[in-house]
């Protein structure tokens, strides 16, 4: 903990409610931030808002999905109304989908991944700059990509396509905004211990253990899953949240104010091998 880092900062969290984004609130809202927690889930967002208020941060619960533009758009009027200013955007919102070749992805399947993660990104960052052009500091905004920005896996086109979509909307918004002392950076972890990492490997679990309960072998649905390729890390482990959250919070505090652009590998050495 580095204590007063975000004293006097007002940082909005997407997905702020579980997983890295918690991690990123808890400690914001530790060393001195006005943190919103925005996220779908009203239950576990006013328990973050209670866990920070309670450790004599200050935090507010705002509900949010951010495939709804309209949630979008209340979420920063909201923050606006209640704190005055936006100096921090963590958005880290964002689902991995099925696990499918693109032979077999349908539609839906494609949509509502690239919504999630990209087209969301986009109208965060749009309603962000909106907001950061009005302070005479600028911001920080840093986003959350994925180690599958920076290079594939195995049947993942929809997040692949937009993790990497992420990576190159982080070098836009950086160079255009570079003038007005707006920085944006992105960090890529790879596998980190969170719900969604592991409601993803549960889903396939799950299509092995009925492949095999029809007495179908799964060997092949294994070798075009996620789980085919490399999972594992030169440090043999996942990173926990607060790892990626202790990341993540530097490029959003003042020691960063000289790095924009940046597009940062925070995965254990998994893309080293």
């Amino acid at each position: 903990m580095i204590q007063d880092r975000f004293a006097g900062k007002v940082m909005v969290v997407t997905g702020g409610t579980s997983g890295i984004g918690k991690a990123v609130c808890l400690r914001a809202g530790a060393e001195g931030a006005k943190v919103v927690i925005a996220g779908r889930n009203q239950a576990r967002g006013q328990a973050i808002e209670k866990e920070i208020r309670e450790a004599g941060g200050e935090a507010t619960f705002i509900q949010c999905d951010v495939t709804q533009k309209e949630d979008i758009i209340n979420l920063y009027a909201k923050t606006i109304e209640i704190y005055g200013q936006l100096d921090i955007a963590i958005n880290n919102a964002g689902i991995v989908g099925d696990s499918k070749k693109i032979e077999d992805l349908t539609d839906d399947d494609w949509f509502s991944v690239v919504n999630a993660n990209l087209n969301a990104m986009f109208y965060c960052i749009r309603e962000e700059i909106k907001y950061m052009l009005k302070n005479e500091n600028g911001g920080a905004i840093v986003n959350t990509a994925s180690v599958a920005g920076i290079r594939a896996t195995p049947a993942g086109p929809a997040y692949v396509a937009s993790k990497h979509g992420v990576v190159g909307l982080t070098k836009s918004t950086a160079m255009d905004y570079a003038k007005n002392n707006i920085i944006c950076n992105a960090v890529c972890p790879a596998g980190t211990d969170t719900p969604l990492t592991e409601a993803a490997k549960e889903k396939i679990y799950a299509k092995i253990a009925e492949l095999k309960a029809q007495g179908i072998d799964p060997s092949e649905f294994m070798k075009n899953s996620m789980i085919a390729g490399k999972t594992q890390t030169l440090q043999g482990r996942n990173a926990t949240s607060e790892e990626q959250a202790s990341t993540i919070l530097y490029f959003a505090s003042d020691e960063a104010r000289h790095i924009t652009g940046s597009i940062v590998v925070a995965d254990g050495g998994f893309t080293v091998y």
